[in-house]
């Protein structure tokens, strides 16, 4: 019976580490830039994180997040991880009062989001929103541009100094999934991309 108070011991210490090891991994890291991230946007005021989440690889890549604005809406936000290519000097809106979009790229990009950052619409309209901070405080703005666009399934033209996009607009709740999975099926819509007008000569689509 002396025995048992060591057995019971390693037992714990067995028992523990693991659980020990996840936990840390799951707070500092694989999961420790979401945690950190969820931690600041739910510090922010009026604001409150729905959902967050990310691409599963060897690390947790392209991480996105649906908020509640208090007295506003919903807005989903993309790419908010270091590893994004673009983060932070633009942020994507992949949906925002349940309005969602496909944007067709004269360079052959189809894409799910809206950019008001330094390139895309943000040239167009000059406005430079290039943290989560600045979509936040311009979120009446940005509601108030996309109403005053054309619906699904008309299409709203851009052409900027150094890009030529086409936007459709439609008022469709979009669903939290993997931002990579959330691409799939995009590329079948470049048929309906070569039936439209593109004014760049460097235009992918002009045949």
């Amino acid at each position: 019976m002396k025995f048992m108070p060591k057995i019971f011991k390693w037992g714990l210490i067995l028992l523990g580490l693991p659980l020990l090891t996840l936990c840390v991994n799951h707070h500092y890291g694989y999961y420790g830039e979401l945690n950190q991230i969820r931690d600041e946007l739910n510090s922010l005021e009026n604001i409150e994180v729905i959902n967050i989440w990310g691409h599963e690889d060897m690390t947790l890549e392209e991480i996105s997040v649906r908020l509640k604005v208090e007295g506003k809406g919903e807005i989903v936000l993309l790419g908010l991880s270091k590893d994004a290519f673009y983060y932070p000097i633009s942020v994507p809106i992949n949906e925002i009062e349940g309005y969602s979009f496909t944007t067709f790229y004269c360079n052959g990009g189809i894409g799910s989001s809206l950019d008001f950052g330094t390139y895309e619409l943000g040239e167009v309209l000059n406005v430079k929103f290039n943290s989560v901070e600045d979509v936040l405080n311009n979120y009446d703005f940005i509601v108030e541009f996309i109403e005053g666009l054309e619906m699904s399934p008309s299409v709203n033209h851009f052409e900027t100094s150094m890009s030529e996009f086409y936007l459709i607009i439609e008022k469709k709740e979009s669903k939290d999934l993997d931002p990579i999975h959330n691409l799939n099926g995009l590329e079948s819509k470049s048929e309906f991309a070569e039936s439209l007008t593109w004014n760049r000569s460097d235009c992918v689509y002009i045949k």
